[in-house]
């Protein structure tokens, strides 16, 4: 089975306790001690995320680790040498936020992207967080570009259409989102707020779930000259506020 969890914000990269979305992952995987790989390649390989990966996810009793190309290999790191055949063994490959047009040059430089798609293929739960949301899809709408300025992507492509993050708390990436939708540069997207997910099987969305009170995703699409935004109803993991 095909699957992709593009999560809005939120996770261990963003909340100091253990966040619903994490166990969620756990629960997705499937299995009683998961392999769990992270990919922090849009941060340049930070060392806070990293932790963070491993704080949570060993609490979790997953099998944790992690893929770095700017820094040595240190504990659990997976070797370059071997980067192919470790990330296909993997229960989970989740991506971290952060600069998703470097992460992509990265990734074609040593042949992850064609790596990722074929452990998506083999079953192998793909996620991702902000940068590594967006990346899944034919374009993703981002400030990557070396200034402030949001616009179109293009991506790795395993799920149509485009994707939009942190939609609930960045008013000027949504302001900009309407406007590349109005300007025909996108023809449309989902949109998904911070503490909020779409999960993917296949090419369809199988389910939309949030931890946070009017958290969601939406569709987003230009209809007689205006801008229609659609929003998902969500399956709460959790009460809180």
């Amino acid at each position: 089975m095909r699957r992709i969890l593009a999560i809005g914000g939120g996770g261990f990269m963003m909340e100091r306790a253990l966040s619903p979305i994490d166990t969620f992952i756990r629960e997705l995987a499937g299995v009683p001690r998961p392999r769990v790989c992270f990919i922090p390649t849009a941060s340049g390989d930070l060392p806070t995320h990293i932790e963070n990966f491993y704080r949570v996810y060993e609490q979790l009793d997953c099998e944790a680790s992690h893929l770095t190309f700017f820094r040595q290999a240190d504990r659990n790191a997976i070797p370059l040498t071997e980067l192919a055949s470790k990330l296909m063994d993997q229960d989970v490959i989740f991506v971290g936020g952060g600069n998703t047009k470097s992460a992509l040059a990265v990734w074609r430089e040593w042949g992850v992207d064609e790596i990722l798609r074929r452990a998506w293929e083999h079953g192998v739960l793909l996620a991702g967080m902000s940068a590594g949301a967006i990346c899944w899809f034919q374009k993703g709408f981002t400030d990557s570009f070396g200034n402030s300025h949001y616009r179109p992507l293009p991506c790795l492509g395993l799920l149509d259409g485009a994707c939009n993050v942190h939609h609930s708390g960045d008013p000027a990436r949504a302001l900009a989102l309407r406007d590349a939708l109005m300007d025909g540069s996108l023809s449309s997207t989902v949109a998904i707020d911070d503490f909020a997910a779409i999960l993917y099987e296949g090419d369809a969305i199988r389910q939309c779930v949030s931890w946070r009170a009017n958290a969601t995703a939406h569709r987003l699409f230009v209809e007689d000259g205006l801008v229609c935004e659609v929003s998902f109803e969500s399956l709460s993991l959790s009460k809180t506020p």
